[in-house]
């Protein structure tokens, strides 16, 4: 059986969702030995664990998906996000401003590597053996290639850049440029990695955060006006977009339906992609990452 994991930055907790009837079947709590602060931000699965990247205590857990046991291991100052290459976790740190590389059999960490400012996300492409990383407060983003030592390039991009992404076929990075505080609306940028150049921006809705991209389209969340544009990035448009609510932030797809995490309201949303019915449950406080696990 499929299931969504969603983590609740301000719960300090994971939400089971049981995707066939649409329900939460468990909130599984990081923080239950000393009540500390954890604020999970990202989810990653690795084999049968669900790891996260925590902000509050600056660590990553190690969740078991059966039994829910979780190990915390520090990596550094405020994680906000991390992947998985070849049993290694990249972990950016927002405050150090690197990408922490862990090894998650020895549970130790091997590397630090420096990206840009403020990094917000991370995404690592098995194709390609890249990693890229959105940089928010030095409008750039950070590619290190995996198969060569770990080379790095930044390179500068529109402002306040929330999320990066290869697309599937390993040939474009869609960046997410958020211009959050700024009057004018936000863009995605699809960038080629033959030459690093901008081969198109797309505007969307104000402050987008998230990104999610099937290899045609492309999923964008718009924290700052409470919806959801979906883009043909062949064709370099916006197809529609589609009234949320609140403050749409975490976003995914599967074969019929969007989900979409609410950070106004402690919702996830599950949108039909083709009538744009909804359907809502509640939620963690602060839904933000989510991720697939066929339990």
């Amino acid at each position: 059986m499929r299931n969504l994991y969603v983590c609740s930055t301000s719960a300090d907790c994971i939400s089971k969702v049981n995707l066939s009837l649409f329900i939460e079947d468990n909130k599984i709590y990081l923080n239950n030995k000393d009540l500390k602060r954890i604020g999970p931000h990202g989810i990653y699965v690795y084999k049968d664990k669900l790891l996260t990247a925590n902000s509050y205590d600056n660590s990553i857990s190690m969740v078991d998906s059966n039994s829910y046991e979780t190990e915390s291991y520090f990596i550094g100052m405020h994680c906000n996000d991390l992947s998985v290459y070849h049993d290694k976790a990249y972990v950016i740190c927002g405050d150090s401003d690197d990408i922490i590389v862990f090894d998650l059999g020895k549970k130790n960490i091997v590397e630090a590597i420096p990206c840009g400012n403020s990094p917000h996300s991370i995404h690592i492409c098995k194709k390609s053996n890249l990693v890229v990383v959105a940089n928010m407060n030095s409008d750039s983003i950070t590619i290190v290639d995996c198969a060569r030592n770990g080379n790095t390039k930044n390179i500068r991009v529109g402002a306040y850049p929330t999320k990066a992404v290869i697309t599937p076929d390993g040939n474009y990075i869609l960046v997410c440029e958020s211009n959050i505080g700024m009057d004018n609306k936000g863009s995605i940028s699809i960038i080629s990695l033959k030459n690093y150049d901008v081969i198109y921006k797309i505007p969307v809705g104000n402050s987008p955060v998230d990104i999610y991209c099937n290899g045609r389209y492309c999923y964008v969340s718009n924290f700052g006006e409470g919806t959801v544009s979906m883009l043909d990035i062949n064709n370099y448009k916006e197809v529609k977009k589609i009234e949320v609510g609140g403050m749409p932030r975490g976003i995914l797809e599967d074969e019929k339906y969007l989900y979409v995490g609410d950070n106004y309201n402690n919702l996830l949303f599950r949108i039909d992609k083709i009538t744009e019915n909804k359907k809502a449950i509640s939620i963690g406080r602060e839904p933000t990452g989510m991720t697939f696990l066929d339990d």
